[in-house]
């Protein structure tokens, strides 16, 4: 059985109905998860234990980009970014996890991104709140070494095809080609089965780790400009 929460109610109907079609049963509520007060009472009155019963598995998938510099950016869409992407987290769990420790039986998953441990200019407000996003989950993660039963994932994928970054550009699309959305979901599926704690998209991500942790600042700079990262978010034109 699965939820489905969210802002806009034409989208989440059709992601209902398409899940029907595959026989899984599937409700929606809409739910800005951004807004502390709405996540807590659709979690408590809002239906959803009374249709569904208990959630054991939290997926954190929410998430907005601006695309903008930050002297170009609007203070009410940088607050949007950091509740949405990152406060919208802290309210989700804490309305689930207590179920779940209870039962022994539950499972949070984090959609970060790879840009969480890599930021680049002109998407600030995204970069920011993802690394927010990843230091909570490796908090929480470790804090649940003791709780039998409930684990939790994070994955951190390189782009990813959809709307959202549309019109993004790197130097080498063919070497570092976006990732197909059925990928991220399938191996996002994966690491839940095996309580994989963290899961970088594609693998050749662990490098950029491994780089950032031995190469001077001067040599990542050169490596952002020649690969296209530096000036990527140029041609940006995702929605949000």
């Amino acid at each position: 059985q699965i939820i489905l929460w969210g802002r806009t109610e034409k989208c989440l109907k059709e992601t209902t109905e398409e899940i029907k079609m595959m026989g899984t049963e599937c409700h929606y509520f809409i739910c800005d998860v951004g807004n502390r007060e709405e996540v807590y009472q659709q979690a408590k009155a809002s239906f959803v234990f009374l249709q569904v019963g208990d959630i054991t598995i939290l997926v954190n998938n929410a998430a907005v980009v601006h695309g903008k510099s930050l002297m170009d950016s609007d203070d009410d869409a940088l607050l949007k970014s950091q509740h949405i992407n990152t406060l919208g987290q802290f309210w989700t769990t804490k309305a689930f996890l207590p179920r779940m420790l209870e039962l022994q039986n539950g499972h949070i998953v984090c959609l970060n991104s790879v840009l969480a441990l890599s930021a680049i200019p002109g998407a600030i407000d995204y970069c920011t709140s993802k690394a927010s996003s990843f230091a909570f989950m490796e908090s929480l993660t470790l804090g649940l070494l003791d709780c039998p039963g409930v684990n939790a994932t994070t994955v951190l994928p390189f782009h990813t095809s959809t709307e959202m970054f549309q019109g993004m550009r790197i130097r080498f699309p063919n070497l570092f080609p976006p990732l197909k959305p059925e990928t991220v979901a399938r191996r996002t599926v994966e690491a839940v089965q095996t309580n994989q704690a963290f899961l970088l998209l594609p693998w050749t991500m662990h490098v950029l780790v491994i780089l950032k942790s031995i190469l001077p600042q001067s040599a990542l700079e050169e490596i952002h400009k020649f690969s296209g990262s530096y000036t990527c978010m140029n041609t940006f034109k995702g929605r949000t």
